[in-house]
């Protein structure tokens, strides 16, 4: 089945609207989100809406835990009560990180190697990076994960390896980047895509 996932909306509704319509072209089975619906856009109410409306699967992110967002009642109590992991055998999906004791995986190759030391599942798929990045458990180097090099396209992962996939932000990128953006991942071709799309994004910081 492929799964299409996204995360990091920040109350952008433009941007989910036009991942929403792409994603309905891609032939998905369904659909993840893995948190930060609010804080950021304007329309933090209308984004939570669809998403709980449409029930999908969805774990909670830092800013959907603690924000100053005016939701409804039904909004912030949906809000509130979502899970911090869903666990699919051996795949993971969650907003900052598996571990304990939660840190940023972001151009950080040894805190994605203290993953792969503390937990066991093969794919994690996290949010919270607003970037794209996969990580492998397999490296030369001792103490560190390895770092690979996506922007865009299929990337197959292998069955003796393990892996920390983030496919980047729907509300609006870090560091510059110009492209709303989520994945797909293919459990049957043991593929993920990392889908850009073009849209109204949101500057980074605005409201945070």
């Amino acid at each position: 089945m492929k799964t299409a996932i996204f995360s990091d909306i920040h109350g952008n509704l433009p941007a989910l609207e036009i991942v929403l319509q792409d994603i309905k072209k891609q032939n998905v089975g369904r659909i993840i989100c893995l948190g930060d619906l609010v804080e950021g856009g304007d329309h933090n109410d209308k984004v939570v809406e669809i998403i709980r409306r449409n029930n999908y699967p969805t774990v909670i992110g830092n800013h959907d835990e603690i924000n100053d967002c005016v939701l409804t009642a039904a909004n912030q109590e949906w809000l509130s009560s979502l899970p911090e992991t869903i666990i699919e055998k051996d795949v993971l999906f969650t907003h900052v990180s598996p571990r304990r004791k939660r840190k940023l995986i972001i151009s950080n190759n040894i805190e994605a190697w203290n993953v792969f030391d503390e937990e066991e599942f093969r794919l994690c798929f996290i949010g919270h990076t607003h970037s794209p990045m996969i990580y492998g458990d397999k490296n030369n180097s001792f103490g560190e994960a390895k770092s690979y090099d996506v922007n865009g396209g299929v990337f197959c992962t292998q069955d003796n390896d393990r892996y920390i996939i983030s496919f980047g932000a729907v509300g609006y990128p870090r560091r510059g980047g110009v492209y709303i953006r989520y994945g797909i991942f293919d459990d049957e071709n043991n593929t993920v895509e990392f889908v850009k799309l073009t849209g109204f994004l949101l500057p980074y910081g605005s409201n945070r």
